[in-house]
């Protein structure tokens, strides 16, 4: 795209009674709502989102081709350039900034910040960029240079691989879009050094957005034996091995995932504590005779579209059952949901079934989600896409 855009812009007309979302301030335009203009734009274009009666509503990235087919950066008609994309992302570090978080955590995390679509995660000297639609793509240009100016990283990764970019129609690429990568990239959380590979590991190589869960986690495993499935590169299981586990088995199906946790733990002297197997988390379960007074489950999403709702719905049952089977009585079990399209409802409801089927009644200690580097916007309350539960079985 240009840098400012050129006017006047694509117009995006909705039908009658379809303003009234966005007036809220709500930031997606669904394609059943327009009535005109939708089908003349190529995906990514900058497009002006306009009520019935030709009143501007907003400026964003328009996708004919899928279901939030416009995504809104500003209202009224602002342009979407330069000095509205530095102000953005200065806004965002300076909130993090006031956290104290550090130099590791989600610098942009999309609509809560108001760059829909577009996700940047902060390593230390390093920075992975992760845009989600093709609007994201067509903002690169003007957004990097800016990024680079405002952070002054070494070296910048874009991860354009998401499978969310599948719903938008666009391809996948990833590649080193500044600097040089170091040869064995580490993120530093809680005195801990984990190994991530930014280039290739799950979302932007580490999850940043079970940084308090983990911190919880690790106080909880202190003097105990504990079972983490799902363990990607190991970050769960890591702080509960150096937070005195006796104990930990970590199980992931992904090798390269296991092995950047079991260098992590002998870089930080934890293997002695730590005994990573890969599996099958369900296979490792119903094969499992032994019982644990600490289980973690945070399996990657297993809902990717409402219309696999249902059969995500029950795996999850599946899981949480088989997970209470092998837990010990007084036991923990910490779960975790990043399904976007399983609400908290609906995930205490999946653990009441399985509760009922395991024959093991549990009470619930606690409720979290991702840390306040991933802000939600109360007018999109489905951005809250982790539910982390905390839970207690009786005998």
């Amino acid at each position: 795209m240009s840098d400012p855009h050129p006017t006047p812009l694509p117009e995006i007309r909705l039908r009658p009674g379809e303003a009234r979302r966005l007036k809220l301030g709500h930031p997606w335009v669904f394609s059943n709502e327009v009535a005109t203009g939708l089908q003349e734009v190529a995906p990514g274009a900058v497009v002006q989102v306009v009520d019935p009666r030709g009143g501007p509503l907003g400026v964003g990235t328009a996708n004919p081709h899928s279901l939030i087919c416009v995504r809104l950066f500003s209202r009224g008609r602002h342009p979407i350039d330069a000095q509205l994309l530095e102000g953005r992302l200065r806004q965002a570090q300076a909130v993090r900034a006031t956290l104290e978080l550090g130099d590791t955590y989600r610098w942009v995390h999309g609509e809560g910040d108001r760059l829909p679509g577009l996700v940047i995660d902060r390593y230390g000297d390093g920075v992975v960029v992760q845009p989600l639609t093709a609007g994201a793509d067509g903002l690169l240009p003007t957004l990097l240079p800016l990024l680079i100016a405002l952070a002054a990283p070494a070296w910048v990764v874009v991860r354009a691989d998401s499978p969310v970019r599948d719903l938008e129609g666009i391809g996948s690429w990833v590649e080193i879009a500044h600097g040089t990568l170091p040869p064995a990239p580490v993120v530093h959380e809680q005195g801990i050094a984990y190994r991530f590979d930014p280039l290739a590991g799950q979302k932007t190589g580490f999850f940043l957005d079970q940084r308090d869960n983990r911190t919880r986690w690790a106080k909880l495993a202190a003097g105990e034996r504990c079972l983490d499935l799902f363990c990607h590169t190991g970050g769960f299981a890591l702080a509960a091995a150096a937070a005195g586990a006796a104990e930990v088995v970590a199980v992931d199906r992904s090798e390269p995932a296991l092995a950047l946790a079991a260098e992590s733990g002998a870089a930080n002297h934890l293997a002695s504590r730590l005994r990573f197997e890969r599996s099958d988390a369900f296979a490792f379960l119903e094969a499992a005779t032994t019982r644990w007074p600490r289980i973690n489950l945070d399996p990657p999403a297993f809902i990717k579209s409402r219309k696999r709702l249902r059969e995500g719905i029950t795996g999850y049952e599946r899981l949480h059952t088989l997970a209470l089977a092998r837990l010990a009585p007084g036991g923990l079990l910490m779960t975790s949901s990043c399904s976007h399209h399983l609400d908290l409802p609906t995930f205490l409801q999946v653990v009441a079934r399985a509760s009922a089927h395991a024959g093991r009644p549990v009470r619930l200690l606690a409720v979290s989600g991702a840390g306040p580097d991933h802000p939600v916007l109360p007018v999109l309350p489905e951005s809250a896409y982790l539910k982390c539960l905390l839970l207690q079985a009786d005998g």
